[in-house]
């Protein structure tokens, strides 16, 4: 439990998991009070800061709405503003992009699973959210059987083979990674949108979400859904501080410190009320890069570690 302990003895990370459960747990009760979303038919879970468990001053919630069953229009537009409300009588700015507010049908997440139409309606983003880095709001035994349905639908060659490795499922959070990269570098032909902002998170809190769950399917062995679900319960930074104990390799230890104050100094960028103009500095730029260097090369040298099996590795590349 070194790197646990590690992460735990973390003042600043600690003081922003308190302070997402809190406000996880006041989310709860604001639902439950209100009376939202009572139809056991569907779930809302946040995924972002809060999913992740490390929220700061301004931090806001990003909410997905996941049904079992088919709405009709008028009924996902009258749960579509439940989620506004809900959200405005927490407190928080309005949904920074409407895209993703919609109703998610289970079945929809289910059937594009491997196709190339997967991200057309994001079905790929909800649903990689949903496994990487997300909480339920209300209803958590539909939440779970979601989150059940689509393991199991990643899981079906298993079947008790002892020569099984969830490939379907690293190569799908893999994909998504290269679809972040890719979605990112195409903010650059627009001089409205604020590439190097995005670019940040991408170098941070995007690629922690990937690739410690990434680590926890190459470290250990993961024949089955159900374990795998103890790793979909675990904020990312958990998530990889179980890795790096099941690696036990002290040598990690202080990279790991670092790493931590590397990825709290980001979360400290974010609050910065000047941050979208920091960003179009060209020092701040200098600084930010040689972070995110630090940053990945940490991950990256967990990945490539010599007591990771060769045969788990090399599906990281080929």
């Amino acid at each position: 439990m070194q790197f646990q302990d590690i992460l735990r003895s973390h003042i600043a990370l600690q003081k922003r998991r308190d302070e997402s459960e809190r406000r996880w747990i006041a989310a709860r009760a604001q639902i439950e009070s209100g009376r939202y979303f009572l139809d056991p038919g569907l779930t809302v879970f946040v995924a972002g800061s809060m999913g992740r468990g490390e929220m700061g001053l301004r931090s806001d919630l990003d909410l997905f709405l996941v049904a079992t069953k088919r709405f009709d229009a008028a009924e996902q537009a009258r749960l579509i503003k439940s989620l506004d409300d809900f959200n405005s009588s927490l407190g928080y700015p309005p949904f920074s992009n409407r895209r993703f507010v919609k109703v998610y049908d289970l079945g929809d997440l289910l059937r594009m699973m491997g196709s190339p139409h997967d991200d057309e309606e994001n079905c790929f983003t909800a649903r990689m959210l949903l496994l990487l880095e997300s909480q339920p709001l209300v209803n958590d035994g539909t939440y779970e059987d979601i989150r059940n349905q689509i393991l199991a639908q990643y899981f079906r060659d298993e079947r008790g083979k002892a020569s099984y490795r969830p490939l379907f499922l690293l190569n799908d959070i893999l994909r998504y990674w290269r679809t972040l990269c890719l979605n990112y570098e195409d903010l650059r032909h627009d001089p409205d949108r604020p590439w190097w902002k995005k670019n940040i998170n991408l170098k941070f809190s995007r690629m922690l979400t990937v690739f410690a769950t990434v680590s926890s399917l190459t470290v250990d062995d993961v024949p089955t859904k159900d374990a795998f679900l103890p790793v979909c319960n675990l904020p990312p930074l958990r998530r990889l501080a179980n890795s790096l104990d099941s690696l036990n390799e002290s040598s990690f230890a202080k990279p790991f410190s670092a790493f931590l104050d590397d990825y709290e100094t980001f979360l400290i960028w974010k609050e910065q009320e000047d941050f979208d103009t920091l960003t179009n500095q060209e020092a701040f730029k200098t600084n930010a890069r040689l972070v995110a260097d630090r940053f990945s090369d940490f991950l990256f040298s967990v990945l490539t570690s010599e007591k990771i099996p060769q045969v788990r590795r090399k599906y990281l590349v080929i």
